[in-house]
């Protein structure tokens, strides 16, 4: 894309970056007509939709080299190496057509072997399971199941698994061999009261959850457009509304961790995308949703099923077919216009594939809407005309990219007549889609347990008021990105009145405290009042969102904006605090409105901190940096930032030697000096001490 980018003349990148949604079919039109002429734009294209070209295409001599490696660490008992291996020789293995023969099966039965020696007896059952919707008559498979539900006293399967693999067995050893162990099993099976459960169902994804039963609305807002509010009072801790994703897509340091379809981690016995080796997904659920592919029987293989005696032939059927009964494809799936080429998120930002599979649902119709229709009934905001000229570039460039790579996809049969005519207009309504994601996108986050012992640039180093913060050992790790259409309507707020959270990919949103009828209901985008800095939270939204807020965290003056960068007065028996002249410069702003919006007794120390300041309009040498708010003693802010500098090294080197185990006296006592100086020249409730 630096070549795209670079390629554009200077005259037309100002056009470019001066263009109105008025002017923006012409640009669109005129960096068109341009890339038209320019041949490594045809090429880039080429690389982008043409599997011939694809980095991410299957290969058969890898993944029977990775089954080799394989093979010879199993036999070695390196179970762990034999695991990844055959994992990813799975993740090369084409989809040659020739079912009896599958590669898939046998590196699927070879997997479930190795996670049956590791006594992942679930997993193993589950890698049984997809050899055998590959290849029924798979006798390895019905093996390997019958062992691994031994395992888990489900005898009755066991038994049923072991009489269907002697049937289908060809060699006499080998049927000797199972009827030795059908023998063993029967005899313990005698023995036990076990309650039997079958286990040949893959996990189910559908989260059985709270269904929000309050109404809202969306009404126009003032100044902030629309917004969400409920048509009756609500509780604190009530679910509002749950939503399922309109597109998703996963961040680039998940694709190894995560599964690319409902986020949620990864379990040993992954599963790859059929077409492409870059997907992972934790089911073939998840897969063939992503990608809307699935395994074909054979009809030798059915013929044999059918042909199996009485219950246990009704027993196999069920084992191969159980997995897709009741599976739901939508017509559009999430991956399959994009696993034949260059997969698009390896190159693409995540907001343009996100718009590439937002724009997927619309060239597949056949509705005689046109796609300036389909944008405005997405319903979302956006932010074109503040993007700055840099971002406007990018856009019209991706925009023209991603309609002829969705126009020369292979793999989905798009709709001709849509496809046929790209022109000023429909790309100007992909740039348009695309300053919508940047606004409405939301991040998908998992909760992760951290140990934040002592400080790190990551969790709240100096300077303090660093935009990294932690405070306690669960961090919000980010998995990906999705849209959420009615999701967007919430505005935000930097003191939230509801709280947004995930399951698998579902978005859930539950009030924190009581909410009138009629009231806004609005979440976090992004740093709440008691994270940031309202500088900084204001900053960081104008960058993303293109907004500058107004909120009440924004606007009021709030306790803990004042302390969150504090130092200590001077005085060890004043409480007041004192500020920098970036914290001070911000709040001094909020005077004329003077409202102190928490909730405090005004008996606090803290409450009397901020009264002092902002009744006193007469007292302004109180309001200047350095001084403290309270009593007006100076203190050195130089000094105290040294002071604090020195205190922290003492306090890393004390985390080190934790995560080292080398702890020696020396080094506690020194944490616990530069602890009490930083007690010392911060304030009590500074963000640093917390951490």
């Amino acid at each position: 894309m630096d070549i795209l980018k670079a390629a554009v003349p200077n005259s037309l990148r100002k056009v470019i970056g001066n263009s109105t949604l008025d002017t923006l079919p012409d640009t669109c039109s005129s960096l068109h007509n341009f890339f038209l002429k320019f041949q490594p734009f045809c090429e880039i294209v080429t690389q982008l939709s043409d599997s011939s070209y694809g980095l991410c295409g299957k290969n058969k001599d890898d993944a029977l080299k990775y089954k080799h490696l394989g093979n010879q660490c199993f036999v070695e008992a390196d179970y762990v190496k034999a695991l990844d291996y055959y994992t990813q020789a799975l993740r090369k293995a084409p989809n040659d057509g020739a079912i009896e023969n599958n590669l898939f099966a046998t590196l699927y039965a070879n997997r479930a072997t190795v996670l049956y020696k590791m006594s992942l007896f679930i997993e193993c059952l589950r890698d049984c399971n997809r050899a055998l919707q590959i290849c029924p008559s798979y006798a390895k498979a019905w093996y390997r199941r019958g062992k691994a539900n031994v395992s888990l006293g489900n005898y009755k399967d066991a038994i049923c698994d072991l009489n269907v693999a002697k049937i289908v067995e060809t060699a006499t050893g080998g049927k000797r061999q199972i009827e030795s162990e059908l023998k063993i099993i029967l005899d313990q099976s005698k023995s036990t009261n076990t309650v039997e459960e079958p286990q040949h169902k893959e996990n189910n994804l559908n989260t059985v959850g709270e269904v929000p039963h309050i109404k809202l609305q969306s009404i126009s807002m003032p100044d902030k457009g629309r917004g969400m509010v409920s048509s009756c009072d609500v509780s604190p801790g009530s679910l509002v509304h749950a939503e399922e994703p309109y597109a998703t897509i996963i961040l680039k340091q998940c694709r190894e961790t995560h599964c690319h379809y409902c986020l949620n981690d990864l379990p040993a016995d992954r599963v790859p995308c059929i077409s492409c080796s870059i997907p992972w997904y934790c089911s073939r659920q998840c897969q063939i949703r992503a990608s809307g592919e699935m395994y074909l029987i054979s009809a030798e293989a059915s013929y044999i099923l059918k042909n199996l005696p009485g219950v246990l032939g009704e027993y196999a059927a069920e084992v191969v077919e159980c997995s897709y009964r009741e599976l739901k494809v939508d017509d559009v799936t999430e991956h399959q216009h994009e696993c034949n080429g260059v997969h698009w998120p390896a190159v693409l930002p995540p907001e343009i594939v996100l718009a590439g599979r937002i724009l997927a649902k619309f060239f597949s119709k056949s509705s005689s809407d046109g796609i300036t229709s389909f944008v405005e009934n997405l319903e979302l905001s956006h932010c074109y005309e503040h993007m700055p000229f840099e971002s406007k570039l990018d856009s019209h460039i991706y925009a023209i990219v991603l309609l002829y790579c969705l126009k020369f996809s292979n793999e989905f049969k798009f709709s001709y007549e849509r496809m046929s005519s790209i022109n000023g207009i429909s790309i100007s309504q992909v740039v348009i889609v695309i300053s919508q994601i940047k606004v409405n996108c939301m991040t998908v986050v998992r909760l992760k347990s951290v140990d934040t012992l002592g400080l790190s640039d990551q969790s709240g180093g100096f300077p303090i008021y660093s935009s990294a913060h932690l405070t306690n050992k669960v961090e919000q790790v980010r998995v990906g990105k999705a849209i959420y259409k009615a999701g967007s309507l919430f505005n935000h707020s930097c003191k939230p009145n509801v709280h947004a959270y995930f399951l698998s990919r579902t978005l859930y949103l539950r009030t924190t405290n009581v909410i009138a009828a009629g009231c806004q209901l609005e979440l976090s985008y992004g740093p709440q009042v008691g994270l940031w800095d309202c500088k900084d939270r204001r900053n960081f939204l104008k960058d993303e969102y293109a907004f500058h807020c107004q909120c009440t965290g924004c606007s009021e003056v709030n306790l803990s904006d004042i302390v969150l960068n504090a130092f200590h007065c001077v005085d060890p028996n004043c409480s007041g605090a004192v500020l920098e002249s970036r914290v001070l410069e911000c709040e001094k702003q909020k005077i004329e409105h003077f409202l102190i919006s928490d909730k405090v007794n005004k008996n606090d120390d803290i409450y009397e901190v901020c009264l002092h300041v902002f009744n006193q309009n007469d007292a302004t040498i109180h309001i200047q940096p350095g001084l403290c708010l309270k009593c007006g003693s100076y203190c050195d802010l130089e000094s105290s930032r040294a002071t604090v500098d020195k205190a922290l090294i003492c306090i890393k080197r004390l985390q080190d030697a934790i995560l080292s185990k080398e702890i020696s006296n020396t080094c506690t006592s020194d944490a616990l000096r530069s602890l009490h100086l930083l007690k010392s020249n911060l304030h009590a409730y500074n963000k640093l001490i917390a951490e």
